[in-house]
């Protein structure tokens, strides 16, 4: 009995394996194709995370407000960027080599986002320059693979997460097809940046949730050591975890009634341990980030006000707090194409738009559906109530932050910042649709978005051509 229990986990093991370097493939054949077809520099401060990662691996922690290094800003003028920041451009690439002034860039030449925790510059610095050394390619180039291998390892890690809460192979398979699907994360695969690890996050939280609901395993230091090691690389990264972890808290209050305390169970035992969860998950979300926020502010100048402010914010004195409230409902659909667009020249065209257009109306009405089809069952409710509130949460994270430490808020909440959330959307539909059937309308759905993403680059216009066009 034991051999053939053996044995049948073996093979299980096996064929779940397969399917995960499947979809790892997958996505660095997408890396490959965005990569070599969009060069440019990424609106989205692709420039600051290039210049983080390549101090980074020089020895140098950089200051908010210190200037780019003189091979950042030439990688930003040679390799160019969509259209101008506050009506300025990047000089033309002879220009930056010659000049290399950082007043003569957009936003003057600063990196302001030395705030951000470091593991993942120091992965992108040091496996950009290994990269760079072995494939012969530039620093940023190869600093973007490290993305790409994020990204593969976060799908993988997705479709095993969402195994987890015992859904078939195949609906597991579209869920995570859909996770690399969905726009945001399709966009960090292939540009230097620490959205790069979201979905990766996103899968813990997913696995975290199918550890307590689905197998009852109750112990806090797994999803502690997870929550600190996201914690380390991006804070908003922690969306899916604190979404997770803000269940696990309501589970405490009624163990009952998510199926951990059934006939036979001492349910003060259940909730003391429900307890320690929370509260080594909120240890291990603060402790980071306050250290590194607490380094880094003592090294800030006094009175520095990053060159970016009043982009996207506004201060509290200028409007008060009545706005704020609203944006919370901001990032639901994760990836408005109307507001929210990430992909660079050379990598969109109309189907890329099409696409991005069916998954906001999908992603919009998956919270609802959850709510209605997870309900019922009380060990899959909590993926039903994490989808329902993630992005509220994701997006109060953000609002929280900026008026802590600006007295500002963002007008519009970006969806990419609740993309980690979009794990738990990909569980939520792998879980509604695994039926006969159903699974294989999923599966049919993240095939048409992974192919309508190729599509995309096929007739995509250049970076010259977009440029231009913005001129006239």
């Amino acid at each position: 009995m034991g051999e053939w229990f053996e044995g049948t986990a073996r093979t299980w093991l096996r064929r779940d394996g397969v399917l995960a370097v499947l979809l790892a493939l997958l996505s660095l054949i997408w890396s490959a194709v965005a990569i070599g077809n969009g060069p440019a520099v990424s609106r989205y401060d692709e420039w600051t995370y290039i210049d983080y990662s390549r101090k980074v691996a020089d020895g140098h922690f950089p200051v908010r407000g210190e200037k780019l290094a003189t091979a950042s800003l030439e990688d930003w003028s040679c390799r160019g960027m969509e259209g101008r920041i506050r009506g300025v451009a990047p000089p033309p690439c002879k220009a930056a080599e010659a000049g290399r002034n950082p007043a003569k860039w957009p936003l003057k030449g600063e990196n302001y986002n030395g705030f951000h925790p470091p593991l993942y510059f120091a992965a992108a610095g040091y496996g950009g320059k290994a990269v760079a050394a072995v494939a012969g390619t530039g620093f940023v180039t190869g600093a973007r693979w490290i993305s790409a291998l994020f990204v593969a390892g976060g799908v993988a890690a997705l479709f095993l997460a969402i195994r987890a809460w015992k859904a078939s192979r195949v609906a597991a398979f579209g869920g995570a097809l859909l996770g690399l699907a969905t726009p945001a994360v399709a966009a960090s695969a292939a540009i230097v940046h620490n959205d790069a690890v979201t979905l990766l996050a996103g899968a813990a939280a997913v696995w975290a949730g199918a550890r307590i609901f689905v197998h009852h395993r109750l112990g806090w230091g797994a999803p502690a050591a997870l929550t600190a090691a996201i914690a380390c690389t991006r804070v908003m990264s922690l969306a899916a975890m604190v979404t997770v972890t803000i269940v696990v808290a309501l589970a405490a209050l009624a163990p009952e009634r998510f199926g951990l305390c059934r006939e036979g169970c001492v349910r003060r035992q259940v909730r003391r341990r429900l307890v320690r969860v929370v509260l080594a998950n909120a240890l291990a979300t603060a402790g980071p980030y306050l250290a590194w926020t607490a380094w880094q502010n003592a090294r800030t100048p006094a009175g520095y006000i990053p060159a970016i402010s009043g982009l996207s914010t506004a201060s509290v004195d200028e409007n008060g707090l009545r706005y704020v409230l609203p944006s919370i409902l901001d990032a639901y659909g994760l990836t408005d194409p109307r507001t929210d667009f990430y992909f660079q020249p050379g990598i969109k065209s109309g189907t890329t738009f099409l696409w991005a257009d069916l998954l906001y109306v999908f992603y919009s009405l998956l919270p609802v559906v959850a709510l209605i089809g997870l309900w019922h069952s009380r060990q899959r409710r909590a993926v039903a109530l994490a989808t329902g509130g993630g992005p509220a949460v994701a997006a109060g994270i953000v609002q929280a932050r900026e008026l802590a430490t600006s007295a500002s808020y963002f007008r519009t909440v970006s969806g990419r910042y609740a993309v980690s959330i979009a794990a738990l959307y990909c569980a939520a539909a792998s879980l509604i649709a695994d039926r006969p059937r159903w699974r294989w309308g999923l599966v049919g759905f993240a095939v048409a978005g992974y192919l309508l993403l190729m599509l995309g680059v096929v007739g995509a216009s250049s970076l010259e051509e977009v440029n231009e066009d913005l001129r006239r």
